[in-house]
């Protein structure tokens, strides 16, 4: 049976790795000299 402590053991980790994730996706989005993205047009509202 998993414990109340081993559950939020795992649920902090798995936000922290997740959040590691999308640090590190940001960083290597915005150092990749390769290939710029433009901003994506849906972010825009032109009428």
């Amino acid at each position: 049976m998993v414990t109340d402590v081993q559950l939020a053991i795992f649920a902090n980790m798995l936000g922290v790795s997740l959040f590691l994730l999308v640090v590190l996706y940001h960083y290597v989005a915005v150092n990749n000299p390769k290939k710029r993205f433009a901003a994506p047009s849906f972010l825009f509202f032109t009428d």
